[in-house]
């Protein structure tokens, strides 16, 4: 049965800017997807997700698939964000497993012992993907219903992190299994604009709330990441075909949106 509870309370995702563009920040009891290629920012923005929680006083709990914790450890530290003593203050703990050590079923049953223990109010898979290389389609479905509604049941935020395959563009096979499912989407995506590789993000999908439509430039320094204005005159990005448009055909496509919506 569909017997979750709504909240709507409103919890930071760690970055002013993403939470402005979120209309304020997540649901308390939202379920979050951070869709990108390796290296655009998804650990970065689980690891903001996470200090943003600690600067709340809320309690984090961070499964990871593809790093051990020295790794995450030092990923945190060149962003500004002290894991480690989080972790001797239990205002986090981090469980890290190969994806290959259990079967979908027996990850799901020992990430929910360790939600019952440890009693988080804020969770975050890094990442679906190496969880979905062990699980047959429908087994890797069930698995994360059975997650993503234990969690809301709990009032829990969660992000996850989903890998998609092409570095361009393109939508993952985990993203496609759970979108349905997620409350809010957001992608992050590498755009080479005249022979430099930038990386751009918006919010696809915010369930419940009004939301930034834009696909904005951001960069990532040790400091964390900084979404700066969106890419103008330039199309075709989230599936990785970034096209420049002259300003007089952006003047004449908008006269043609406008048209349409006067009819």
């Amino acid at each position: 049965k569909l017997e979750q509870k709504s909240s709507t309370l409103r919890v930071t995702s760690g970055n002013d800017t993403l939470d402005e563009m979120c209309g304020g920040g997540f649901f308390r009891d939202s379920i979050i997807l951070v869709s990108g290629a390796t290296g655009t920012g998804k650990t970065l923005t689980v690891t903001e997700f996470i200090a943003g929680g600690a600067e709340q006083d809320d309690r984090c709990l961070l499964f990871a698939f593809e790093e051990s914790r020295e790794q995450l450890f030092r990923n945190a530290t060149g962003w500004g964000v002290d894991f480690r003593k989080m972790e001797e203050e239990g205002t986090l703990k981090l469980i890290c497993r190969y994806p290959e050590v259990a079967g979908p079923e027996d990850h799901l049953i020992n990430m929910k012992t360790e939600i019952e223990r440890f009693a988080p109010n804020r969770v975050a898979v890094d990442s679906l993907s190496a969880l979905e290389r062990v699980a047959t389609v429908r087994g890797f479905r069930e698995f994360v219903i059975g997650l993503t509604s234990f969690i809301k049941h709990k009032e829990t935020a969660g992000l996850f992190t989903s890998t998609t395959p092409s570095l361009m563009g393109g939508t993952s096979v985990t993203e496609a299994h759970i979108s349905t499912v997620t409350d809010s989407i957001i992608m992050l995506r590498y755009v080479e604009m005249y022979g430099e590789m930038r990386r751009g993000l918006t919010v696809l999908k915010m369930r419940g709330s009004m939301h930034d439509k834009e696909i904005r430039e951001f960069t990532i320094d040790g400091r964390g990441m900084h979404i700066g204005k969106a890419f103008k005159n330039i199309t075709g990005i989230l599936v990785g075909n970034p096209v420049s448009i002259p300003p007089n055909e952006m003047d004449r496509i908008s006269t043609l949106f406008q048209d349409q919506q006067g009819r």
